[in-house]
């Protein structure tokens, strides 16, 4: 094969790799939904609130009491879960929580909490694959051919 062939599919197959961000990942599954819960102590970066959006953890209707223990308990300070039945019907869950919609203020024997919760979308496994080992590989590959067309083309030139 020529050399100027050769340079010109190396670049070519070089800069087709490098842009692969450009049309990878290729969705293979739809995405599933999360339910997060999440509890950590009124600080100083909670949204303002009133006393009137202060709710008791009593108050709670059961399934979000439940649901405010497990999270006040996990050594995360918080949990997920993926099936919607497992969720609190009393609670909501928003992609973008705000105060009353996703944050409830509760108060507990004597410490006031943040409570949030939220819907989050999971890509599924094939496309993280792709994101952590295809597009960085392919990539590196492209980058590499590219390197061995100017190589190519400095070995002709002498």
């Amino acid at each position: 094969m020529p050399r100027r062939v050769t340079i010109v599919l190396l670049l070519a197959v070089g800069g087709l790799l490098m842009a692969n961000p450009l049309y990878l990942p290729v969705p293979v599954a739809e995405p599933t939904t999360a339910y997060a819960h999440a509890v950590q102590p009124v600080g100083p970066e909670t949204p303002p609130y009133d006393e009137a959006d202060v709710v008791d953890r009593d108050d709670l209707d059961a399934a979000a009491r439940a649901a405010f223990d497990r999270a006040r308990e996990s050594p995360g300070g918080g949990f997920t879960v993926e099936d919607p039945d497992e969720r609190a019907g009393s609670l909501s869950y928003p992609s973008g929580p705000t105060l009353g919609d996703g944050l409830i203020v509760v108060a507990h024997e004597g410490t006031r909490y943040e409570f949030w919760t939220r819907s989050v979308e999971r890509e599924a496994g094939a496309v993280v694959l792709q994101r952590l080992v295809v597009q960085p590989v392919g990539f590196l590959a492209g980058f590499l051919s590219v390197v061995a067309a100017v190589a190519v083309g400095v070995r002709d030139r002498d």
